[in-house]
């Protein structure tokens, strides 16, 4: 009766290991299904460079100002950020590759910092604080080679992106 026993719970526990081996393959299986079910790194690029085609041309409309002419910076701005913030929402609510996510964040948080800029800008025209205008303006457009670098090793068009 003793073995009985044990070679019931032996078969229990071969049985469960299976069990466990089998969930364990399905997760593999459908996590790396998933990962891969996202576009390729030349369709996803596709649809970025398709975005930037819209924005590009509106962005290029917007005369670059003089930094000495606050009035100038106000009205370029105050044009500019709401299209760039509608750009970087459209190309960060698409699906990634897994390849390019590392990059991409790192590329989005110099995005980020660089509309924060402009936010600032505005946040001191309001103010009236011309000079905080001009130093976040200024701080904007320097630190636009980096952003672009960085797109450009992804991948991203720039101009317009």
């Amino acid at each position: 009766m003793r073995d009985k026993g044990r070679r019931h719970r032996a078969l229990l526990g071969a049985v469960g290991a299976v069990a466990a081996l089998g969930v364990a393959i399905a997760a593999v299986l459908v996590f790396s299904a998933s990962s891969r079910a996202g576009p390729t790194q030349q369709e996803y690029l596709a649809r970025v460079a398709a975005i930037c085609r819209v924005y590009g041309p509106k962005l290029d409309r917007i005369r670059p100002p003089d930094v000495a002419e606050p009035a100038n910076v106000v009205a370029a701005v105050s044009r500019a950020l709401p299209l760039v913030k509608a750009q970087q929402r459209e190309v960060e609510a698409l699906a990634a590759p897994a390849a390019l996510r590392v990059r991409l964040e790192r590329w989005f948080d110099l995005q980020h910092g660089r509309i924060a800029m402009l936010e600032r800008a505005m946040r001191a025209a309001r103010k009236q604080d011309f000079r905080a205008l001009s130093v976040a303006y200024v701080d904007f457009i320097l630190a636009g080679p980096k952003t672009a670098r960085m797109g450009s090793a992804i991948g991203i068009p720039h101009p317009p992106c």
